[in-house]
């Protein structure tokens, strides 16, 4: 039995007065007021009200008890008022999920212009490598990428990373582009540890990769050095694309893009999970960015 069962009929009754008074409050019959109560008295082992048939009053354990019953009211009412901003005010916490490989430079500028907005969020991004290694219970919200395997989380698409094959001037002076994908099995090619390249239209090219990493970052140095050809994110070799020191392929074929997906949990969602993924619905598109759009990447993010 719970052990606040009767204190809200016992302050109700102390406050109108009577137990039917009390009981019209709590929109509940006197009788039931009266019963639990009683079984509070019995609980506590001592009596609380006095009862006569023209008035109740408190004995003086009862008095005891009302004061610091009520201050625990009271300190409830202020608790659930404060807790309830999480609900209706940008506040708190906010843990996010960030791909490390693909991805954690440039949601994590998203992520330092939205916690701008909102001072009162705290901002905690965390990066991982691998998506079938995150918990989702951990997190506020999760940045996904490609096809969601669990059916039972909340995910709203806000746009696609957008891969192309990309390489050095001087790799692309001397070896030229690959004419298809079939042709990338004679290339030295830098790609994840998968040891694969895939485009659209569900294609998929196994490859002997000169350099393997499952950073991003380590292989867009790579292909800066001329080490070879590599399928990247757009958006992780923007700033290269526009100084000119690292090339792209302008071939339909050689584009690869992945939805990007908000993943929320089930329940009551806060007002900073909101706000965020109202944020980023609203600095994003559902674009799939191609190379010659690395200028507009850079204005805006």
């Amino acid at each position: 039995m719970s052990s606040w069962r009767g204190i809200e009929e016992f302050l109700a009754v102390v406050e109108h007065g009577s137990f039917t008074a009390a009981g019209e409050e709590l929109s509940v019959s006197k009788s039931y007021v009266s019963k639990t109560v009683q079984e509070l008295e019995e609980r506590l082992g001592v009596q609380l009200l006095t009862r006569t048939t023209r008035r109740l009053s408190l004995t003086s354990a009862g008095q005891s008890f009302h004061k610091e019953c009520a201050e625990l009211h009271k300190r409830l009412g202020d608790l659930e008022k404060r807790i309830g901003r999480y609900r209706t005010d940008p506040v708190g916490r906010l843990r996010i999920g960030l791909s490390d490989t693909f991805g954690s430079d440039f949601m994590s500028r998203l992520l330092a212009e939205f916690s701008d907005e909102h001072p009162a969020i705290v901002v905690e991004p965390i990066a991982y490598l691998d998506e079938s290694d995150v918990a989702q219970e951990q997190f506020d919200i999760v940045i996904r990428y490609g096809t969601l395997t669990d059916s039972n989380l909340r995910a709203r698409m806000f746009g696609y990373l957008s891969y192309c094959l990309c390489a050095s001037p001087a790799y692309v002076a001397k070896h030229g582009w690959p004419a298809d994908s079939a042709a990338l099995t004679g290339r030295e090619c830098l790609t994840d540890r998968s040891g694969t390249m895939t485009f659209n239209e569900n294609v998929t090219v196994k490859v002997t990769p000169r350099w393997i990493s499952n950073s991003g970052i380590a292989l867009r140095s790579a292909v800066r050095k001329g080490l070879g050809i590599a399928s990247l994110p757009v958006s992780v070799i923007r700033q290269d694309l526009v100084d000119g020191t690292i090339l792209a392929l302008e071939e339909e074929w050689s584009f690869y893009d992945k939805p990007c997906w908000v993943v929320y949990s089930p329940g009551i969602m806060s007002a900073a999970t909101r706000a965020f993924i109202d944020y980023l619905i609203r600095r994003t598109t559902r674009t799939k960015i191609r190379p010659a759009m690395a200028p507009q990447l850079l204005k805006r993010f």
